[in-house]
This record gives structure tokens, sequence and C-alpha cells, in this order.
């Protein structure tokens, strides 16, 4: 057996570090981590009929396209434009969905 095989088993058992919430940031560093979070749960939006759903939000993505590749769109625009539409998508789901 290879020493990376022995470490990757758990032969101490449960550590309790492994227990812990994981930190988004390092309040010593001031560093976010680069740890993921963990999977999104989708026990209440999997009844919310999901194919529905996708599509609406493949057409707001096929409308930022349309702009973005549009011929009055210039390369100095797109950042900009792109979190001005996050914020107000943000912003309308805050108000809307309560």
């Amino acid at each position: 057996m290879k020493l990376k095989d022995l470490l990757n088993e758990n032969v101490l058992g449960s550590l309790p570090s492994s227990k812990l919430m994981k930190m988004k940031w390092n309040p010593v560093t001031d560093k976010k981590s680069q740890v993921k979070e963990d999977k999104l749960n989708e026990e209440y939006i999997e009844v919310m009929n999901i194919p529905v759903m996708l599509g609406h939000m493949e057409k707001i993505q096929d409308l930022w396209l349309d702009w973005k590749r549009g011929p009055a769109t210039e390369q100095k625009h797109i950042r900009p434009a792109a979190k001005e539409l996050k914020d107000y998508l943000r912003s309308w789901f805050s108000a809307k969905i309560k």
C-alpha cells in the first residue's frame, strides 16, 4: 500500500476538525479561502418546475449574449454592464422573492 493511499484513508477515524464549519475567509490574513461551498441543496426548488425556470433563465442569458455580441457594444462596456445586470437581478429577486 502506498503512502498516498494511507494518507487518504482516515486511519484515525473521524477527526474533530472534520466537523468544524469551513471558514470563507482567514481572519489573520483577511483573504478569502479557496474552500468551495457545499453543493447546492435543491430539495425545495426541485418541485418548482425547474425546466420552466431554466427556460426563463436561458432567455435572460440569450438576451445578454445578444447585447454583448451586438454591433453597438464596446469591449469596455461589457464588464460594467454585466455588474449592472447582476445587481439589477439581485435587487429584483430580493424585492420579489420573500
